[in-house]
Parts: C-alpha cells; structure tokens; sequence
C-alpha cells in the first residue's frame, strides 16, 4: 500500500509545474498562425512591426521588444 500512495504523491507533484504555467507563456519562435491565435487584437501591420526579422515567426526577443514597445500588451 506505502509504494502506491508515493507513486500517487510523487505524480500529484510533477503535474504542479503544468499547472502553474501563466497563460501569457508562449512557445518560441512562434507562427504567425499562433501568434494571431494568442494576439486576436493585433493588425497584421502590426506583426509586421513586430517580425523585425521578416522571417515569418516572432522570436523570444521579438516578442518581448514588441510588449517593451507597447505593441503586445499584457495578458492577466
């Protein structure tokens, strides 16, 4: 009975992690198709900005010089 209830414990504390992610967490470098998918609000002008690259896919850095530049606002 001891070994079920530690395998019990022991994947009710690995699933914490997953559950505490914040939903303003993002997968980089990030598509188009899912960054309007997370940004609904934003015009594709404005991704455009945001692309400095013109690669087709918001990087980390990207993403976070566009939110410094007002261009991506927080999500609560």
């Amino acid at each position: 009975m001891k070994p079920i209830a530690v395998a019990i414990c022991a994947l009710a504390l690995m699933s914490v992690p997953a559950l505490a992610q914040d939903s303003d967490d993002h997968e980089f470098p990030m598509t188009m198709e899912a960054f309007f998918e997370a940004h609904p609000d934003i015009e594709p002008e404005a991704f455009a900005q945001i692309d400095a690259d013109a690669d087709g896919e918001v990087s980390e850095d990207e993403y976070n010089q566009a939110r410094e530049n007002g261009l991506i606002e927080d999500q609560d």
